[in-house]
């Protein structure tokens, strides 16, 4: 690199250096100034789009009749039925008599004695129209089957170990199979590992006990009970293994309660389909547990369900029976819970009025990233317009009614008394302020025309994100300015080299000649 005039002795470096660099401030302060305004924007804006989001998720959350017409429920014996309120249900008293919960139906298949097993026969059931059936000697044929299969595999899987262990080539012609295999069984083998060989020997011992049982005893009620669940036609009906003392049985349980929900076994008929057992048969089949509907009577009415939950049994009130018995119901409007709604509704509000704030409003530090910026003073009064308007779909024709104003710095406040004697009065009223009327879609309420407005602004797409995408691509193009300048400025540099260098050379040169003229003189 050029650093010091030879010929005379000055620092060409550092003077092209401030050249340079007085040459690139101008633009290079411009660049930054702009990066920076384009940044702390676009920090601003999604900090904002954050809230708004935010926001937008709380009013469609909210815009519902069940969070503003809350109702809720007090029972004077829970431990009968649970209660959920909704929408359309009516405050009152009801009460309420369950005589009988929905259960499934369960039977008991077969029950086999210790160490027993199904040699023949079949056993099945149809349920939803679809019929189960397994034939006990075809499953035990397939199963021995898949056991031979599987010894097969597990001889080739350790011969396959063993070749790579000790580097045999795999050839096709397969003749790679009887080295492994004197490896594994020649005790004399310098490669013998007895260990290795109880391993495999235990596991070709498995196999074949598997397939000598399931040649001359049969199936265990295990297997069955995995043929009846992997059935392709069972559609409803779960088999499980219950084990009492020395006795195994196999019991079908129905997976929906109710009446219609059960199934029907295949009944055995002796003489063309008898059951083959190795062992002892304890018992047949049984049903345990007949399938029922739900029954509670409501007055002199008698309400049914197959289910023990009984969804919008009355508009607006589902049933979760526990046990038999009686219960009164008293359902009163839950004051407290629409309170809680609105307040959300209003912190959910003021958290975009703040970060709004933060990003408009200057101070002595100096201008805020958006202040005076046209499309965030658009969002707000377009927001502040659904606050203030007038709402004819409720006799509660505005927020401030509700005990809902805006505060000087655009914040919602909540006069508690007023809305606590709103709530007192007109409390059906509130629903339809922030719906609108259910019965007239041409009178919205506070969320409908909220949630228009928002829609603007949430999430991608709006136009908010839109201009960050602009910014963004501000930035970029300022960047590729900046790689331009970097460009250029190199340039500079490298002629302000080759200019001083040579007149670097002339003064040398000059010096030189000045030398010679002196010597000559003395």
């Amino acid at each position: 690199m050029f650093m010091t005039g030879i010929g005379s002795g000055i620092d060409f470096n550092s003077m092209i250096e401030v050249i340079v660099a007085a040459e690139r401030a101008p633009k290079d302060n411009q660049l930054n100034r702009q990066e920076g305004m384009n940044t702390a924007e676009m920090d601003a804006l999604k900090e904002i789009q954050n809230t708004i989001n935010s926001f937008r998720d709380t009013v469609e959350d909210l815009n519902s009749a069940s969070e503003l017409e809350k109702l809720k429920a007090e029972l004077s014996n829970s431990d009968v039925l649970g209660i959920a309120v909704g929408a359309g249900a009516v405050a009152g008293e009801y009460n309420f008599e369950v005589t009988q919960l929905a259960q499934s139906q369960r039977d008991q298949l077969i029950s086999l004695g210790k160490d027993s097993y199904l040699k023949s026969g079949k056993v099945g059931f149809t349920a939803n129209g679809k019929t189960v059936e397994v034939d006990i000697a075809a499953l035990a044929t397939k199963l021995e089957g898949e056991q031979v299969t599987k010894k097969a595999e597990h001889e080739t899987r350790t011969l396959e170990n063993i070749a790579k262990e000790f580097d045999i080539e795999m050839d096709e012609a397969g003749a790679w199979k009887a080295e492994a295999k004197a490896i594994l069984t020649d005790s004399k083998h310098e490669n013998f590992d007895q260990k290795r060989l109880d391993t495999y020997d235990e596991g070709q011992k498995s196999y074949a006990d598997k397939i000598t049982r399931l040649n001359t005893e049969g199936v265990t009620l295990e297997e069955v009970q995995v043929a009846i669940n992997s059935d392709s036609n069972n559609d409803g009906v779960k088999a499980t293994l219950v084990r009492s003392g020395d006795n195994i049985s196999l019991v079908l349980n129905a997976s929906e309660t109710g009446a219609t929900n059960g199934f029907t076994v295949t009944p055995n008929d002796p003489t063309t389909n008898p059951l083959v057992v190795t062992g002892t048969m304890v018992e047949g089949h049984k049903n345990l547990q007949a399938g029922q509907d739900a029954k509670v009577m409501f007055g002199t009415m008698e309400l049914t369900s197959s289910s023990n939950k009984m969804e919008n049994v009355i508009d607006g009130i589902t049933l979760t029976l526990k046990e038999p018995g009686k219960v009164n119901v008293n359902i009163e409007r839950d004051e407290s819970g629409v309170k809680d709604t609105v307040k959300k509704f209003v912190d959910s509000y003021n958290k975009v009025m703040e970060t709004v704030n933060t990003y408009t409003k200057s101070s002595e530090d100096g201008a805020a990233a958006l202040s005076g910026d046209a499309g965030v003073r658009s969002m707000v009064s377009r927001l502040r317009e659904v606050i203030s308007a007038e709402y004819s779909s409720s006799t509660l024709e505005t927020l401030s009614q509700l005990g809902i104003t805006t505060s000087v710095s655009g914040t919602l406040e909540i006069d508690q008394t007023k809305m606590d004697k709103a709530l007192e009065d007109n409390f059906d009223e509130i629903a339809n302020l922030f719906m609108g009327d259910p019965l007239d879609e041409t009178q919205p309420g506070v969320m409908t025309k909220m949630l228009t407005v928002l829609d603007d602004y949430h999430k991608n797409g709006g136009l908010f994100d839109i201009r960050q995408d602009r910014l963004e691509q501000d930035n970029k193009r300022l960047g590729e300015e900046r790689e331009t300048l970097d460009i250029r400025m190199e340039a500079k540099t490298i002629s302000l080299r080759d200019y001083y260098a040579k007149m670097d050379s002339q003064i040398a040169q000059m010096n030189q000649t000045q030398n010679m003229l002196i010597s000559m003189l003395m």
